[in-house]
């Protein structure tokens, strides 16, 4: 079964084509394969950043390998300077996602 999780956050919408080709450098390293993702997708939308993960299993539980992982921290002090994270109360990635409260597939 697929995983879908939807990260959002806030972007300068001037930023959208910097973060576009930070994701794209770092999505030729093994590391998306490694943790099972299959696509990703960004959106922007009134100063928000919407990052669509598909992936074959759930990607938060890899997250503890994920975030020691140096090309990791290296994209996410990258993406620091483009984007912050939409709560004031901010503890970690998992405060990012928004929670699916309905699906529905034809296939």
């Amino acid at each position: 079964m697929t995983s879908r999780v939807l990260m959002v956050s806030r972007m300068k919408p001037a930023s959208a084509e910097t973060v576009a080709r930070l994701f794209a450098e770092h999505d030729q390293s093994d590391l998306p394969l490694k943790f099972g993702v299959t696509s990703r997708t960004l959106f922007h939308y009134q100063g928000m950043t919407l990052h669509l993960i598909q992936a074959e299993q759930e990607i938060f539980d890899n997250l503890p390998q994920l975030h020691t992982d140096p090309s990791f921290q290296h994209l996410n002090g990258r993406l620091a300077e483009h984007m912050t994270p939409l709560v004031d109360d901010w503890q970690g990635i998992r405060d990012s996602r928004a929670m699916e409260f309905y699906h529905r597939s034809w296939i």
